[in-house]
């Protein structure tokens, strides 16, 4: 994963253009995988979503209508833009301009490639939020 570094510019004119949420991701925190995804299976009666193999990081996907919750199994990686965290995920057409955007405003990411054709990007807001940009189908 590569990490990008500026001065943030976050006034001006209109940014990334967000069209969905995509996930929410949430982290085990050490609580084994299969008892976190028990409990959204039988408290809150999720459906379970394919996952492909993600090498060093153990996790699940559920179905919440159309929208997917991933469970992540992997430990922090502490400070900074952290993708194995809690976070949300946005839908993006154009992940590129997307990336020219953030870089055009300083704004600081993490990019990420997930087999042949998904591309990741993650930002933290002001408040240390963390977000991350997907576009669903592209060439990397």
């Amino acid at each position: 994963m590569g990490q990008r570094r500026a001065r943030r510019r976050l006034h001006g004119a209109a940014g990334v253009k967000v069209t969905r949420f995509h996930h929410v991701s949430v982290n085990t925190n050490g609580v084994p995988v299969d008892d976190v995804v028990e409990f959204y299976r039988t408290v809150l009666g999720l459906g379970d979503q394919p996952r492909p193999e993600i090498p060093g990081v153990a996790g699940h996907w559920h179905t919440v209508g159309d929208q997917e919750l991933h469970i992540v199994g992997a430990p922090s990686q502490g400070a900074g833009i952290d993708p194995t965290g809690h976070h949300y995920c946005v839908a993006v057409d154009d992940l590129d301009q997307a990336v020219t955007e953030l870089e055009a405003r300083g704004i600081e990411y993490v990019r990420a490639v997930q087999g042949e054709s998904t591309v990741q990007i993650w930002i933290v807001d002001p408040a240390g939020n963390t977000i991350e940009l997907q576009q669903e189908t592209r060439t990397p």
